[in-house]
């Protein structure tokens, strides 16, 4: 009996972390941590991937990334102050290099 009870427990912790894992960088609506996937404007700043290994940018710009002809939109309005690697944002099958963006702190955010 006891051991069906540790069998149970042991299953249920292994079902939370793997819901937690799979969750790790998404708010509990869905949304990403990093912010959001946009479409393309002229005031888009436009960023080479390979040309640098890291970027700053401010919290609620917009920066359109391209690599081997192919490219995506992003809006940095989740959390500010954040480090992110390329690849957590990009779409799959997009074809990342190395670069860790810095998000400046939210302008309304006092503290």
């Amino acid at each position: 009996m006891r051991t069906t009870s540790t069998l149970r427990t042991t299953l249920l912790a292994a079902l939370a972390a793997a819901a937690f894992s799979a969750h790790a960088d998404t708010f509990r609506n869905g949304e990403s941590f990093y912010g959001t996937p946009t479409a393309a404007t002229a005031y888009a700043r436009q960023v080479t991937l390979g040309s640098r290994s890291t970027l700053n940018v401010d919290y609620g710009s917009v920066v359109t990334f391209t690599n081997e002809g192919r490219s995506f939109t992003w809006q940095f309005n989740g959390l500010d102050q954040r480090a992110v690697e390329i690849a957590k944002i990009a779409p799959a099958g997009f074809p990342t290099k190395p670069l860790i963006i810095y998000v400046a702190p939210d302008p309304f955010n006092r503290g």
